[in-house]
């Protein structure tokens, strides 16, 4: 009895020391996502609301996407980390399946139609960060509609746009708005244009009374893949 319990010890330790060192890892995962990771993103949409406001100052507008350029790079090695410090992996990871899946649900429990249109040449994987984001958006622009808009149908379409950029849109018919709504409706709209500038893209709505809403998302393809 004696012996097996002098050779229980060590393993005792090893359990409590992998679970000091994983809730460790876990708390500063936290601090880097809330106190440094937050604070960047915040950084780059107030960067895109100042350009935005720098009508004919072309050099001022290059200066401003260079800070978000070097921003952004250092977001994603913060991003390395916290998969690290998480235990996740930052690897390929399924995206138009997932959406696939994502759209299954939303017929299933709304009544609403939903289909996804996927481009030939369109990746079946996406990088980890750039396919959670878009995903999101996917899944707010898919909230909104359910919540506002009295659709009968939703298209999602993953394809390409101009300038080696690829494009995800999601459409439907329901009632529209008036475009300057889409401006305050909520954390949620705000939340989309967020997770776009932070692949480097950008995130449109078109829409009117009557006229259903698009929301496009354009990133750059280097960015996802």
């Amino acid at each position: 009895m004696r012996g097996q319990v002098a050779g229980a010890q060590p393993e005792t330790n090893s359990g409590w020391n992998a679970l000091a060192e994983r809730e460790i890892k876990q708390h500063v995962a936290r601090e880097l996502h809330d106190r440094v990771a937050q604070t960047l993103t915040g950084m780059l949409i107030e960067l895109e609301t100042f350009k935005s406001e720098q009508f004919g100052r072309a050099s001022v507008i290059r200066e401003a996407t260079d800070l978000q350029d070097s921003t952004r790079q250092v977001l994603q090695s913060i991003r390395e980390m916290l998969y690290d410090l998480r235990g996740e992996s930052s690897s390929e990871e399924s995206f138009v399946s997932a959406v696939q899946s994502l759209l299954t649900r939303f017929e299933e429990g709304t009544r609403i139609a939903a289909e996804l249109i996927v481009s030939p040449g369109w990746p079946e994987k996406l990088r980890s960060a750039a396919a959670l984001n878009l995903y999101r958006i996917v899944e707010e622009a898919l909230t909104n509609i359910k919540l506002h808009s009295g659709a009968s149908t939703v298209r999602v379409a993953l394809d390409f746009g101009s300038n080696n950029e690829m494009a995800l849109t999601v459409r439907d018919d329901g009632a529209g708005m008036e475009p300057e709504a889409t401006r305050v409706r909520g954390m949620g709209m705000l939340g989309m244009r967020e997770r776009a500038v932070l692949l480097g893209g950008r995130l449109s709505v078109e829409t009117s009374p009557g006229q259903g809403t698009i929301v496009r998302a354009i990133v750059p393809k280097e960015i996802l893949c």
